[in-house]
């Protein structure tokens, strides 16, 4: 359970650092699976049909049905500069940008990690009635081309009416400004949402290949740099994020990867999930989170 004062720290800030949440054993017991995610489904092998997966201002133009259907699926995603490493046929970089988005669902290790009885705790402590996990990732942030996430609101990608969504964000390894830890601006949740990634309602649009649009355009906030407070975490730390907190993460230009496991959870109880979402529900990967 979360205590008075972290709860109190959540409402103000719209996230909090909950130190040492899994220990180093688990941390290791995740980045070994993932490995073997990657060997045993021969991602490496399917490299040059892998969808680059951009979070800046073109990440429209990067979805495709490849990204749109794998909602239920284990799927990996490449980093923006791939084809350039590929094209030059350089294996001294790894490539992966993530691996989404039904690990929670599918991986044995990954499920154990997400439903653990302390995770249950933290969306009691929230007052969640019926909280649903909808989407899992792991991200690398690989050492050198790990990617820039542009400042964002998770509630932008898993709308729900009334908004009611919350992230677990899991460090495997130390995060840092350098190898680019996340970064939030403190209060910004008692703002308004700023726009919506919708399945695009334009079927001639949708039809030619733009699947995804910003409601409102790429998410612009007004706010000057020197609002975001780095949230430097060591491995096994987890983050809990508000649906509508402005939060973002600098490339890694270091030598160093930052592992990271997240998952998402919205409360089902009076709530509505948008069928505008990217994201559509699955039988498979929308799971309840007290049931499991």
């Amino acid at each position: 359970m979360l205590s008075e004062n972290q709860l109190k720290t959540f409402e103000k800030n719209g996230y909090l650092i909950i130190k040492n949440f899994i220990n180093d054993e688990k941390c290791q017991k995740l980045i070994t699976e993932m490995d073997q995610v990657i060997e045993t489904n021969n991602f490496m092998e399917q490299i040059k049909t892998i969808s680059v997966f951009l979070a800046d201002e073109n990440s429209s133009k990067a979805a495709d049905e490849y990204f749109l259907s794998s909602v239920d699926k284990i799927r990996p995603f490449l980093e923006g500069k791939a084809k350039e490493i590929l094209d030059k046929n350089d294996k001294s970089y790894k490539i992966f940008n993530k691996i989404g988005h039904a690990l929670h669902a599918l991986n044995p290790v990954f499920k154990e990690a997400t439903f653990e009885n302390k995770v249950k705790e933290i969306f009691k402590s929230l007052g969640y009635i019926k909280p649903i996990v909808c989407q899992s990732m792991y991200i690398f942030k690989q050492p050198f081309i790990g990617g820039e996430v542009m400042p964002h609101q998770d509630g932008s990608y898993l709308f729900t009416e009334p908004l009611r969504v919350t992230g677990i964000w899991i460090a495997l390894e130390d995060c840092t400004p350098e190898n680019g830890c996340l970064e939030f601006i403190p209060g910004s949740h008692k703002g308004p949402l700023v726009t919506r990634f919708i399945r695009n309602p334009n079927k001639e649009e949708f039809d030619s290949g733009k699947f995804l649009i910003y409601t409102n355009g790429v998410p612009k906030f007004s706010y000057d740099n020197s609002k975001f407070i780095p949230a430097e975490v060591k491995a096994g730390d987890a983050i809990l994020i508000d649906g509508l907190v402005v939060h973002r993460s600098a490339p890694n230009l270091s030598a160093k990867s930052r592992n990271i496991y997240t998952f998402h959870v919205y409360d089902a109880h009076n709530t509505e999930f948008s069928n505008e979402n990217w994201i559509k529900p699955s039988p498979i990967s929308f799971l309840p989170l007290y049931e499991n």
